[in-house]
This record gives structure tokens, C-alpha cells and sequence, in this order.
């Protein structure tokens, strides 16, 4: 799955916060967050130049996903409560909202990796070191334009939806 793609999953899968949180603010800040992440596993291919790790190896894990969304999510929200005046919610729950978010984008692009054939990339091998072995279900051709634009199209059209919604019911 390519960039357009990875993101327009991160705005489907963080759709549901909809359901959750209420406030058009909240929920697309949860989903800007999410979409902000859609491409950070791939920061392998960047790493990859640098240090002895391969594309799709350790940055498509769920435990170095978590591990990242903590401690990004730590970032961010000393940055965010850094400029904001003393309204704010506790940071604790701020620092939650943040890494849910955060990790929710870097899941999907997780689940898109295994979704798509390992034609281009090796395959995924989501949980390691727990379980070694890829889990590929090679459901779509990554470079089709369909499979990568569909879940852009489908993931804007979602949000508005629900921000629309939103909208209308204040």
C-alpha cells in the first residue's frame, strides 16, 4: 500500500472515535493525529540508510508501534500543553487521547502492510519477537490505484460524514 492509502485507513480506522468522543474539535484532532501517523512505520526506509534494520522488519511491529506512540504521544502532548492556557483536561488524560490516537494511525498502516501483496517489500511480521513467522494475506496489488485512492476517498468521505453529523446535531 502506498502513502494515499495508509492514510485514508488511518481516517477510516479512526472513525469510531466519533462514537466515543463528542465535539468536532476532539474528533478531528483524533483523526488528524491518526492520519499524521499513517506513514510512520515506513520510517524504516529512511532508517534503513543509516542502521542495520530492514524494510518491514522492526518499525512494522505492534510492540515497537506502542512503544513509539508513548513516547511520541509524551511529545506531543508537552508541546500541546505547553501553548495552551490553564483550560485544558489533566494531561493525563490529554497524554491518553494523544497515544490512542497516535497509535491507532500507525496500526493502520500495519494492517494495510499485511493486507497488501509482498510483491514490492518482504512480508510483515507484525508481532515479533513474540511470533517470527509474516502474516501476509495479500488482499490487494499495492501499487493499484484503486486499492490506494479507494481508502483516501472512503476515509475523507467518513469523516466528513461524521463531522457533518456532528455539526447538525449541536
Amino acid at each position: 500500500m502506498q502513502s494515499p492509502g495508509h492514510i485514508g485507513l488511518a481516517l477510516l480506522f479512526a472513525a469510531p472515535a466519533w462514537l466515543v468522543f463528542h465535539g468536532l474539535k476532539t474528533n478531528f484532532a483524533f483523526a488528524g493525529l491518526a492520519a499524521s501517523m499513517g506513514m510512520y512505520p515506513d520510517v524504516d526506509l529512511v532508517l534503513v540508510k543509516y542502521l542495520f534494520i530492514e524494510h518491514h522488519g522492526l518499525t512494522h511491529g505492534v510492540f515497537f508501534l506502542l512503544a513509539s506512540a508513548l513516547v511520541i504521544g509524551a511529545v506531543v502532548t508537552g508541546a500541546y500543553l505547553a501553548v495552551r492556557d490553564g483550560t485544558t483536561p489533566s494531561s493525563l488524560r490529554v497524554y491518553a487521547f494523544v497515544a490512542v490516537a497516535l497509535f491507532v494511525g500507525m496500526m493502520a498502516h500495519l494492517v494495510g502492510d499485511v493486507l497488501t501483496s509482498p510483491d514490492i517489500a518482504p512480508p510483515v511480521k507484525p508481532l515479533w519477537p513474540v511470533v517470527k513467522e509474516p502474516i501476509v494475506l495479500d488482499a490487494a496489488f499495492v501499487k493499484s490505484n484503486l486499492w490506494n485512492l479507494g481508502p483516501l476517498a472512503l476515509g475523507i468521505a467518513v469523516q466528513t460524514g461524521f463531522g457533518i453529523r456532528e455539526y447538525l446535531d449541536r
